[in-house]
């Protein structure tokens, strides 16, 4: 029996996996998922000093002028889509250097849109082996916190420094509801304009 097998069979008996409690202690995962955020804007803060605005600048125009407004859009998009090792946090250093009333708009809209994709591959192709195999730990991991807690959980995903894609395939994996996730995603466009906002007083 395969994992997501077991997933789908003993692990979610009557919509619970076992014994597994699914109480999230809120503060504790806040502050353990802001550390990646402290370092980056700490880090982000030590380069722009340290090799002056107008360096800063120079590097802000070439990563435009190389990757263009469309390339930050994919690289959101499709890490906010796949499960994959890497932040789409990593485009804030640059798109700080443009402007905000162009950028915000646009990383929100390519995360959401990753995030509805990600829903949308846990619903839709959860069924299929590969899938499964590809998917299965994210439905072991998170499901059982969206059982308990809805799309609430979503929502904070969406906000708070959680795995966004993962528990958005995860959402999809258990036919959570469409409208409510597709919803829950637009909370990125809160999370791009804070974002942007702690990286803009870095400068």
């Amino acid at each position: 029996m395969s994992m997501a097998d077991k997933i789908s069979g003993e692990e979610y008996k009557d919509g619970h996996d076992g014994e597994k409690d699914h109480h999230i202690n809120w503060k504790k995962a806040a502050l353990i998922g802001c550390i990646p955020l402290i370092v980056m804007l700490s880090s982000f803060f030590g380069v722009t000093r340290l090799i002056g605005e107008e360096s800063y600048n120079d590097v802000v125009l070439m990563v435009q002028e190389r990757f263009g407004l469309l390339g930050i859009f994919l690289y959101v998009y499709i890490v906010d889509t796949l499960i994959l090792p890497i932040s789409p946090d990593f485009v804030y250093p640059i798109a700080v250097g443009l402007n905000p009333f162009m950028m915000i708009p646009l990383i929100g809209s390519a995360s959401a849109l990753g995030g509805m994709t990600s829903y949308a591959i846990g619903r839709l192709l959860y069924r299929i082996p590969v899938i499964k195999r590809l998917t299965g730990k994210a439905y072991l991991k998170w499901g059982g916190y969206i059982r308990r807690y809805g799309v609430m959980f979503v929502i904070l995903a969406g906000i708070l420094p959680l795995p966004f894609s993962t528990i958005c395939v995860a959402a999809g994996a258990v036919q959570m509801d469409a409208r409510k996730v597709t919803l829950a995603c637009l909370t990125r466009f809160i999370r791009t304009a804070i974002y942007f906002a702690l990286f803009s007083l870095m400068i």
